[in-house]
């Protein structure tokens, strides 16, 4: 069986993009079943070609029902990956988001739950900063905890951004 692996738009910045990204690949016979390598992109094995649109939804902790009423609608789950799920249908099958309403409330959890992560890892980040000016280390061990400190940031605050950019798009356009 054979993987293919592309980039992705992200979806925090960009879910539209990849989620066509997605029907196209599977218009190919390349199907979404994972994360590439290193968590930066997305994996695709070989299949038969399928007309599908995809969607996606958050859920921290989804009941035993979750899925099942996906699957009412016409959503099979194709991967979760935390607490994003990413689903396909059948192009004309009613959208994951009937309504603005239920989309602005997900991006607004998502927007307050990676403020928190934000707030957390800038604090983090500066109390380390602070702490390195105030002792003299190596210079290699003190670029190492300044790198591994950075690393959650930018994995905080990229997707913070987006989400707050995706939730004033849709607030604008309502």
């Amino acid at each position: 069986m054979s993987t293919t692996s592309r980039m992705g738009n992200g979806l925090a910045f960009s879910p539209e993009k990849d989620l066509a990204m997605f029907a196209d690949m599977a218009r190919q016979g390349k199907h979404l079943n994972g994360v590439a390598k290193l968590g930066h992109g997305w994996r695709f094995t070989d299949g038969d070609p399928e007309d599908a649109v995809f969607d996606l939804a958050y859920e921290s902790h989804p009941s035993a029902d979750y899925f099942e009423i996906f699957r009412a609608a016409g959503w099979a789950p194709v991967i979760s990956l935390g607490d994003t799920h990413i689903f396909k249908a059948a192009p004309g099958t009613t959208p994951v988001h009937s309504g603005v309403e239920s989309r602005r409330d997900e991006l607004t959890r998502n927007r307050s739950l990676y403020l928190r992560y934000s707030a957390i890892t800038l604090i983090a980040f500066l109390l380390v900063t602070l702490g390195l000016r105030l002792v003299s280390w190596n210079e290699g061990v003190e670029l190492v905890l300044l790198v591994l400190f950075m690393l959650p940031v930018v994995y905080t605050v990229t997707p913070l951004v987006g989400y707050w950019r995706q939730l004033n798009t849709l607030n604008r356009s309502s």
